[in-house]
């Protein structure tokens, strides 16, 4: 009877040890946790920066596709579409941006009314720019680069297409504040 005693008590002591040690190993963290904030608040961003959003970049080039299977696909549940669109909007650096000539908003409403789901994919992505800032658009605070990929759509692959990624500041709520941070967005595809 002792023994069963002892177990809960054993376990106590370890669950506290475990909690003294997660709770040293954020004291550990917090520096990198800094570090991270201010990567994305600071006024300007370093090359390895900038390689780690292009990266990003080209993933959220992929996310846009796997948006458009849940969007095209009229088996699925008809607000779980709608909130696939709108994530899929907020992916673009604003509304005036354009997929295969379309404004990207009249592409993304098209794809929803398709009769038979539409399996798309973006495979084979590739940087073909790497991301700067260019004096030949009027805004000098954002980055930009270039991607390649082919569009599968049912498994039927196009050809090599572009695809335009912009990094810049946008302002994003935290709690009960506003901050400025650094965002990837796609910009175009053709």
């Amino acid at each position: 009877m002792i023994f069963l005693l002892l177990i809960p008590i054993c376990d106590f002591g370890q669950s506290a040890g475990m909690a003294e040690k997660s709770m040293s190993n954020y004291s550990q963290n917090a520096p990198a946790a800094a570090a991270m904030e201010n990567t994305f608040t600071s006024q300007s961003v370093d090359q390895p920066q900038v390689g780690a959003f292009q990266k990003r970049g080209m993933q959220k080039l992929k996310d846009f596709y796997s948006y458009l299977s849940i969007i095209s696909n009229p088996n699925y549940d008809k607000t779980l579409r709608e909130n696939a669109k709108n994530q899929a909007k907020q992916l673009f650096y604003g509304m005036d941006c354009k997929v295969n000539g379309s404004p990207v908003s009249n592409f993304i409403d098209t794809c929803f009314y398709v009769y038979k789901g539409v399996e798309w994919k973006a495979v084979d992505v590739s940087i073909i720019q790497n991301m700067t800032t260019n004096a030949n658009k009027s805004d000098t605070t954002a980055y930009y680069g270039e991607l390649t990929f082919k569009e599968s759509k049912n498994g039927v692959q196009s050809g090599p297409k572009k695809a335009e990624i912009v990094l810049s500041k946008s302002e994003k709520l935290f709690g009960d504040n506003r901050r400025e941070v650094w965002s990837i967005y796609i910009c175009s595809i053709e």
